[in-house]
């Protein structure tokens, strides 16, 4: 009996008519995401502003994706060593970064032992826009801008008023440095890991000020006599900072305009499906009234849906600017 035996024409048309059916539902698994738990990496303790921020929108998040999202807190080095971790794991969306210029732009820009790039990141989201405000011990004898800059300028040559940030290098010393160099006097740095720690040492009389991103429960601390606020650096506020004066009002700061903003960001390249994916989540997540009114309350600007590409756009401009204050302040880094 003789064995049907295919030419070998036949096998190929064989092999290429299994393999183009089987390329559609290989595409469709390589585009599904997610398929287990994410993690938001929040690059500070828990308890402070950006863990705030992270508590409101994980479950909504994690809502719009199908699966769990995880709040990581890693705090240190103002941000780089979770920034490190996220870029260290998978280019697969299992991480994205709850970031600002402070933890993303400005380490790298200033600080020569951060080895990765702005860039190394891009934007997926941006989340809220928030005021910086200026911040003083209870007991320290100032109640006006112009009492404060009297005092900075009286203590310079004796005891320097000291003042907390949450690194070399941050927003909030870069600012604080600038503030030195318009006053021309001398104040001192004492940095911290994290916010809550500035915070604590500041309502403890530790440090003589700080400038921070403003947060509802600081009007509760000032009522309760743990600190004074006494300035809004942005030229623009909110409702609720509407009774505190604006810094650039007084004389020799009226280019002082600084406010920060917070996006979620991931590995540059991560696969576009997965950035889309992600992105269509944030967006829909902020803009549930429950989010939008648990961070407008806190004196926060919610962002508005944007696209990935139209959030990478948002997160050049904020490197431009961020160049823009190294540039103003001199500070060289190390």
């Amino acid at each position: 009996m003789k064995t049907f035996r295919p030419g070998r024409r036949a096998l190929i048309s064989t092999f290429l008519c299994s393999s183009l059916l089987m390329m559609p539902s290989m595409g469709m698994a390589n585009n599904h995401y997610p398929t287990g738990p994410v993690t938001m990496m929040v690059p500070y303790p828990a308890g402070g502003p950006s863990d705030s921020i992270a508590r409101v929108l994980s479950g909504p998040i994690g809502k719009q994706l199908g699966v769990q999202v995880i709040v990581e807190n890693l705090g240190g080095a103002t941000g780089s060593i979770a920034a490190n971790k996220v870029l260290n794991a998978k280019a697969d969306g299992s991480y994205f970064f709850q970031g600002t210029a402070n933890e993303l732009i400005l380490p790298p820009l200033t600080n020569s032992a951060i080895k990765f790039k702005p860039n190394d990141f891009r934007s997926v989201h941006p989340i809220t826009t928030s005021n910086l405000v200026l911040l003083v011990k209870q007991d320290l004898p100032v109640n006006s801008v112009e009492d404060f800059i009297e005092l900075a300028k009286e203590q310079a040559s004796g005891t320097p008023l000291t003042y907390g940030s949450v690194g070399v290098g941050s927003l909030y010393h870069l600012i604080s440095d600038r503030l030195s160099q318009t006053l021309d006097a001398n104040l001192v740095h004492v940095p911290y890991r994290g916010t809550t720690n500035v915070m604590q040492d500041l309502a403890g009389g530790q440090i003589d000020f700080a400038i921070q991103a403003f947060s509802k429960n600081m009007k509760d601390m000032e009522k309760e006599g743990r600190y004074k606020i006494l300035a809004v650096l942005s030229k623009e506020k909110p409702e609720i900072l509407q009774e505190y004066p604006i810094l650039s009002d007084a004389k020799g700061f009226e280019d002082f305009n600084y406010f920060t903003g917070s996006s979620y960001l991931v590995k540059k390249d991560t696969p576009e499906h997965i950035v889309e994916k992600l992105n269509k989540a944030i967006a829909a997540a902020v803009q549930e009234p429950e989010v939008r009114n648990a961070l407008g309350a806190d004196g926060r600007v919610v962002a508005k849906p944007m696209t990935p590409a139209q959030a990478n756009d948002f997160y050049q401009a904020e490197i431009r600017q961020t160049e823009n204050v190294i540039k103003q302040t001199g500070f060289k880094g190390n």
